[in-house]
């Protein structure tokens, strides 16, 4: 990850850690969608174990 670069204007991406992270973004819905995964249904899933196993919840 390209440390601690952040955008310095509104519109600027390219070579931030936001760009970073889209990516991952990007290829994790892409492999769910090779393998027919319902990222929606997994996500419910695993907070349920992740509730069940540290006592918190994701807040929205």
């Amino acid at each position: 990850m390209r440390k601690n670069l952040r955008p310095t204007e509104p519109t600027q991406i390219k070579e931030t850690i936001e760009e970073e992270l889209w990516d991952v973004i990007y290829y994790a819905l892409a492999i769910a969608n090779v393998y027919g995964i319902d990222l929606e249904d997994v996500i419910a899933k695993k907070e349920a174990i992740n509730r069940e196993k540290y006592g918190n919840e994701v807040n929205s």
